[in-house]
């Protein structure tokens, strides 16, 4: 009998980690983020603009725990295109990992509305570009805004999730994420650092080594991240923009069949998806970073920005 109840408290308590049951933000304050003390310089916002402002912008939003630097060559390809780009740093990022300690999904999404509302106020024409999570916000967005003179002209999101692991799917991407709530009960973090990739050209791994960012499985952001996440997958049909999805079919980050659950969910008329099968050893999840296929795919969401009404 006693067995019998142990056992129970454990599947129980798994369930309790890996569904979420009963769980609530915590942190809602507005933040902002720390330019003045980044770990790199790589880790600063970017902006490229015209003398005369364009009538078109595109916002890209990285994912976690990333920064803006994977996106240096897709911000330049789009500004030589005509358009002006925005690419911030999410608060709590790029500078020490504990300043992403008692932050929550929640307040970073805030931080990225309150930009693209500005931003889509100045412009005529607004596109998003999301990679990882800034995806999901990317979506986000997308639904908050669906069929208002406020919806963005155009989404891109790249390796996003709308799920982390879905059994019934067949997609369990990392076990380990079914217990991050348990984990995010005694620390935010485990080995929490950072990253700069000192390789040089001859040691190159496909660009791996541009990412920048923190290291480290962040537990607690990761909980915040995989709850809001419900709520954006059970809000795809409210999306109503152009649509394009990109995902690797190895993608060791973010399992490729939220491209399928996305781009099957949305009520998008416009809808593209590309799929990639990179063979090169890193995560193939930051596709525009990666010299391999970047080019291409900046030439496709560009194509693809200029084909939406």
């Amino acid at each position: 009998m006693i067995y019998l109840l142990l056992f129970a408290i454990i599947v129980l308590t798994l369930l309790w980690s890996a569904q979420l049951w009963g769980y609530k933000e915590k942190f809602f304050e507005p933040i902002t983020p720390d330019v003045d003390h980044l770990f790199s310089a790589r880790c600063a916002p970017i902006e490229l603009t015209h003398s005369s402002q364009a009538s078109r912008a595109i916002l890209m939003i990285h994912g976690f725990p990333s920064s803006p630097y994977p996106f240096r060559w897709a911000a330049q390809a789009s500004h030589t295109k005509g358009y002006d780009v925005f690419v911030p740093l999410l608060p709590g990022f790029g500078t020490t990992p504990e300043d992403l300690k008692d932050t929550s999904f929640t307040q970073w999404f805030e931080f990225v509305e309150k930009l693209y509302l500005e931003k889509r106020e100045m412009y005529e024409k607004v596109f998003l570009v999301g990679t990882s999570m800034g995806g999901a916000m990317a979506l986000k967005l997308a639904q908050k805004y669906n069929t208002s003179p406020l919806q963005p002209n155009g989404v891109c999101t790249v390796g996003a999730p709308v799920f982390l692991n879905d059994l019934f799917l067949g997609a369990v991407q990392k076990p380990a994420y079914y217990v991050m709530r348990l984990v995010s009960l005694f620390t935010y973090a485990l080995s929490p650092g950072v990253y700069i990739d000192e390789r040089d050209e001859s040691e190159s791994n496909d660009g791996e080594e541009f990412w920048v960012g923190y290291t480290g499985s962040f537990v607690q952001g990761g909980v915040s991240l995989a709850y809001n996440l419900k709520q954006i997958r059970k809000d795809l049909g409210r999306i109503h923009a152009p649509l394009l999805v990109i995902h690797d079919k190895r993608d060791k980050t973010i399992h490729y069949k939220n491209q399928q659950e996305i781009t099957s969910h949305v009520n998008s008329s416009h809808i593209e998806s590309i799929t990639t099968e990179l063979t090169s050893d890193h995560n193939r999840h930051i596709l525009l970073m990666y010299p391999s296929i970047r080019d291409t795919l900046i030439e496709q969401m560009l194509t693809f920005f200029n084909s939406c009404s």
